[in-house]
C-alpha cells in the first residue's frame, strides 16, 4: 500500500513538472515550440511519460488549462475554495473572480500567447476546458440576485479581459487608457466593479 502512494506521488510530482514545462516554454520560446520533446527537456522528464500522462500535445495543452497555471481562477483548488454564497455575497465573489482573472492576465505573458495561439490555430479543446470549469465556478457562486443571466454577464466581461491584456503586448493605450501603467488598469478595475456590483434587469 505504501509504495502505490509512493508512486502516485511521484506521478502527480512528475505531471506538475511537466505542466509547468508547458509555461515556461510558452513563456521562453513562443506556443509554435510547443512539443513533446522540448517539454520533456525542459522538464527533465523522459518524453514517453508525456504520452503516457497526457497522451498527446493536445491532451497536455488541456491540462495546462485545467491545471491552474493557466490562470488560477481555472485551477481545481480555487473552485473547490469557493463556499456557499448567499445571494447578497454572489457579488462580491464574482467581482473577486474577474479582478483576479484579469491580475492572472496581465501577469502572465504566457497566458496571453496561449490565448493568441488558440485563436490563430482555431483549436477550440483550450476554450472547452476553460468552459467547462467556468461552469462549475458559476454553478457555485450562483446567479446575481438582481440579474439572472449571470453567465452572459461574465461571458462578455471575460471577452472583454481577454482582448484588453492581449492588447498590452501590441499597443500602448485604448483610447486613453494606458494600458502599460497601474493607474489604466485600476480604471478598468473599477468599470468591472461597477458592472457587476450595480447591474439590475
Amino acid at each position: 500500500m505504501k509504495i502505490e502512494k509512493v508512486k502516485k506521488r511521484d506521478r502527480e510530482r512528475t505531471k506538475s513538472k511537466i505542466l509547468k514545462a508547458v509555461g515556461e516554454v510558452i513563456e521562453q520560446h513562443g506556443t509554435e515550440k510547443v512539443g513533446v520533446n522540448l517539454i520533456a527537456r525542459t522538464a527533465g522528464v523522459n518524453k514517453v511519460l508525456i504520452y503516457r500522462y497526457f497522451e498527446s500535445v493536445d491532451g497536455l495543452m488541456e491540462q495546462y488549462v485545467r491545471s491552474g497555471e493557466y490562470t488560477s481562477t481555472t485551477s481545481m483548488d480555487y473552485i473547490d475554495n469557493i463556499p456557499t454564497l448567499s445571494p447578497e455575497e454572489r457579488g462580491k465573489a464574482l467581482n473577486d473572480l474577474m479582478q483576479t482573472f484579469l491580475k492572472d492576465l496581465r501577469e502572465r505573458k504566457a497566458t496571453r500567447d496561449l490565448l493568441r495561439w488558440e485563436i490563430g490555430t482555431g483549436k477550440s479543446m483550450l476554450s472547452d476546458a476553460r468552459n467547462q470549469v467556468a461552469a462549475k465556478i458559476l454553478t457555485k457562486i450562483g446567479d446575481l440576485p438582481n440579474y439572472s443571466d449571470t453567465n452572459a454577464l461574465v461571458s462578455f466581461l471575460s471577452a472583454g479581459i481577454y482582448f484588453m491584456t492581449i492588447s498590452t503586448d501590441y499597443r500602448q493605450k485604448m483610447i486613453d487608457v494606458d494600458l502599460h501603467s497601474d493607474e489604466g488598469w485600476q480604471r478598468i478595475e473599477k468599470v468591472i466593479e461597477h458592472i457587476i456590483m450595480d447591474i439590475r434587469e
